[in-house]
């Protein structure tokens, strides 16, 4: 088992990786309510039990509201706790619900993919959608406790193992060559999910995460920018499909652009853009707009103009200089709206 501990602000976040870490819930003193996927009920001892839809539809205010509700009937304070059970939505919507009742209550996250294991259950980042604009209303709130059961694993089809491995990549390719040489040379073993490299690589990327996190935890300074990375092209283009493409696939052609224009521009290396699609086809993930389906490249181009990272003209982004190094950018938006048509094919 990894043990890992940060303290960000005024927090302390721990986290635990390893097969049967979910016994450290009996550790816990007072009532446990459960939010999970529909699709998912583990065989776990609470005193609420609390289903949301599956997918980018569950991120719905409504559905948050309807989890403090929930709360509030049960008689929760502040001293009990809420577990987010699931993927990016149910921690997405589960952490904004915890953020808000009582103006906090404790949270436990227990990621089931390997998305959420690596990046939406690390952070403190909570958010549902708002019209057509992805974590549009949200807050920053941290778990006092993240437990990654690899045993989830055992039954995460293939294809959803590479989704997550794109935002492994993203660490590898802007904080930690280390992670991304490891990655390299264990691509087989990563996508037949062994125990000892899935612990390590999940291990590698709570680290760099909560180390980021813990120097910049709401984006102030200009550091946790750096995991942004792919995120700007890679979030319009989950808008502009009306979030139907995987997170992780959008992300993977968002590195793809996001590399290409930050060697047009001058700011990488020759060869950061071969670096990341040949690790990108080692795991079979998409590198061009085309292996997504029908995606309307005008509808991605406007989307970028609503990015969260936008200041009136400009669109702060981080930049590979090269492989586990980073820069952060503004790039005018006409520029970047120039690159990203010319990437993804618009006419």
């Amino acid at each position: 088992m990894i043990e890992l501990r940060e303290r960000i602000c005024c927090s302390e976040v721990s986290a635990k990786v390893g097969r049967g870490v979910l016994s450290e819930l009996s550790q816990l003193q007072g009532m446990k309510a459960l939010v999970h996927p529909v699709s998912l009920r583990p065989n776990l001892s609470v005193d609420l039990d609390l289903p949301v839809k599956d997918g980018e539809r569950g991120k719905d205010l409504n559905n948050a509201l309807r989890i403090v509700g929930k709360l509030m009937d049960a008689g929760f304070t502040r001293g009990d706790h809420l577990l987010a059970l699931g993927g990016g939505t149910v921690l997405d919507v589960a952490g904004f619900a915890a953020s808000i009742y009582m103006r906090g209550i404790d949270l436990v996250n227990i990621p089931t993919t390997l998305l959420g294991m690596v990046d939406a259950g690390i952070g403190g980042k909570t958010g549902v959608n708002f019209g057509n604009a992805k974590n549009m209303i949200g807050t920053f709130y941290q778990p006092s406790l993240i437990l990654v059961d690899t045993s989830f694993l055992d039954s995460l089809p293939k294809e959803e193992v590479r989704r997550g491995i794109a935002e492994v990549i993203k660490y590898g390719v802007v904080l930690d060559k280390e992670l991304y040489d490891f990655l390299s040379l264990n691509h087989s073993s990563v996508l037949e999910k062994d125990d000892e490299v899935m612990e390590k690589l999940i291990g590698s990327s709570i680290k760099d995460k909560l180390s980021v996190v813990s120097e910049d935890e709401r984006e102030t300074k200009g550091i946790r920018i750096v995991l942004n990375f792919g995120h700007t092209v890679g979030h319009a283009i989950e808008a502009a499909s009306k979030f139907t493409i995987p997170h992780g696939l959008a992300i993977s052609v968002g590195m793809v652009c996001e590399a290409k224009i930050a060697e047009e521009m001058g700011y990488a290396e020759e060869g950061v853009v071969e670096d990341v699609l040949w690790l990108l086809q080692l795991f079979g993930l998409p590198y061009s707009i085309e292996a997504l389906g029908e995606i309307p490249v005008e509808d991605a181009l406007k989307a970028l103009g609503k990015d969260k990272k936008r200041r009136g003209d400009t669109v702060l982004m981080p930049f590979p200089t090269r492989i586990g190094s980073w820069k952060a950018v503004r790039v005018p938006l006409e520029t970047l709206w120039g690159f990203t048509k010319q990437c993804l094919g618009g006419n």
